[in-house]
């Protein structure tokens, strides 16, 4: 097996788990997050998210730089340099959107009712801050299409 497709999935791996917490705090799974906050526990679970955001970005920042290192003589197809490229997009862009939940995370364990309160400008940071985390992950889906037309062809 190519070097390449088992560095991909090492980032599907990533993804995987970061797609976990996403969905623990803003999908229909969110029960735990009501468990929490009756307790008035979200604190911890928002430190805790917070702590394995950074350890997945740990992980993604040593992919990049593997996927970097691949050499032309692992890459044999005519596709491949297109795919090893399009892998670190989808890296560099699956980091980004880790990097933002990881904020947010740090936000709302800081200080969740002025993180959720109105601003100056009219509107919660959340809000704006959510906004463009939705914009990084409508990036990650279409870079993801490609990255799975590649890796069908591959």
């Amino acid at each position: 097996m190519s070097k390449i497709i088992n560095l991909g999935c090492s980032v599907s791996d990533v993804h995987r788990r970061y797609a976990e917490i996403h969905g623990a705090l803003f999908g229909l799974t969110s029960y735990r997050m009501i468990l929490y906050a009756l307790k008035g526990k979200t604190s911890s679970l928002y430190s805790d998210y917070e702590l394995r955001l950074n350890t997945l970005q740990d992980e993604l920042t040593g992919l990049v730089e593997q996927i970097n290192r691949v050499d032309e003589d692992d890459l044999p197809l005519r596709n491949a340099a297109k795919l090893q490229q399009t892998l670190i997009d989808y890296t560099q862009t699956l980091n980004r959107a880790i990097s933002q939940l990881r904020s947010i995370c740090g936000h709302l364990n800081n200080n969740e009712e002025d993180y959720r309160s109105t601003n100056e400008s009219g509107q919660p940071t959340f809000n704006q801050d959510k906004v463009d985390y939705d914009y990084t992950i409508r990036e990650l889906e279409r870079i993801g299409t490609k990255l799975n037309k590649l890796f069908s062809t591959y």
